[in-house]
């Protein structure tokens, strides 16, 4: 990852959050935060603190995400436990369902 908007992308990519849902997170439009990641925008240290702290971390620590693409063993990680999620939501789904009748 070269710029600051990949290693935004990169952050909430592992978080399993669309672009939607980073924008909600931070009070932005969706295509202000789109800008943000395709770096149309420049970010402001203000808005760089709002994000870092959106992610759990600090300044420092979202601007040393690696430059490489991190392992894969972590993207597998967040799609396994989005996949579990959303298992989770069917049953719940299909449980709801079965009782209505």
């Amino acid at each position: 990852m070269k710029t600051l908007g990949d290693k935004i992308r990169y952050c909430r990519t592992l978080k399993g959050w669309s672009q939607e849902e980073m924008s909600d997170k931070l009070e932005l439009s969706l295509p202000a935060y789109s800008k943000i990641e395709r770096n149309i925008t420049d970010v402001g240290f203000k808005r760089l603190t709002q994000i870092a702290k959106v992610f759990g971390m600090t300044v420092i620590e979202l601007l040393s995400v690696p430059n490489k693409p991190a392992d894969q063993s972590d993207l597998n990680k967040a799609l396994v436990e989005r996949d579990q999620e959303i298992n989770r939501l069917q049953k719940k789904i299909i449980d709801l369902l079965e009782k209505k009748k």
